[in-house]
């Protein structure tokens, strides 16, 4: 078994990346880049800066794509990039593109998923206080109704109270 070291095991694989890069450019007639990872701010200035950095478009992108989702604006800005640039967009989900990735993906012309890969619910999110993290707007939703009913509870036994005196 051969001895890799960090930065072979590294070079190999970006080299099997590129390989399989090209593998979907031939296959698509089109230029390609993938994606996995949130959809969160700062990524639509990344990806801005791939697509930009093509220099000769072929007119059709082919996206690979995985994500768990996240923010609905930045998927939008990355939507209108892709139809800045290009005419034709498709979609490859090897496994799973939720909430703010579905919407994406709906922006596309084409999308290619197997018996594997899902599309998730559209979900909306709201950044939490004090941290970057998401959280479901429903769930925030649904606890503000039991705070509601809770206060309502706390208001009929104050009101039944001045009652009784």
């Amino acid at each position: 078994m051969p001895d890799f070291k960090p930065e072979d095991t590294n070079t190999f694989v970006e080299q099997q990346l590129d390989n399989y890069i090209e593998e979907i450019r031939t296959k698509f007639e089109a230029d390609a880049i993938s994606f996995f990872g949130p959809i969160l701010r700062t990524i639509d200035d990344f990806i801005r800066d791939a697509i930009e950095s093509i220099i000769s478009k072929r007119g059709k992108l082919a996206v690979i794509l995985q994500t768990t989702g996240g923010s609905i604006e930045v998927a939008e800005r990355i939507a209108n990039l892709f139809r800045h640039h290009y005419e034709h967009v498709d979609f490859i989900i090897p496994s799973h593109a939720m909430s703010a990735g579905t919407v994406l993906v709906m922006s596309g012309d084409d999308i290619y998923m197997d018996y594997y890969s899902v599309l998730g619910p559209i979900d909306p999110q709201i950044e939490k206080a004090g941290t970057s993290g998401l959280i479901p707007a429903l769930g925030y939703l649904k606890y503000f109704e039991r705070l509601i009913e809770k206060s309502k509870k706390g208001m009929s036994r104050l009101y039944n109270y001045r009652k009784l005196c």
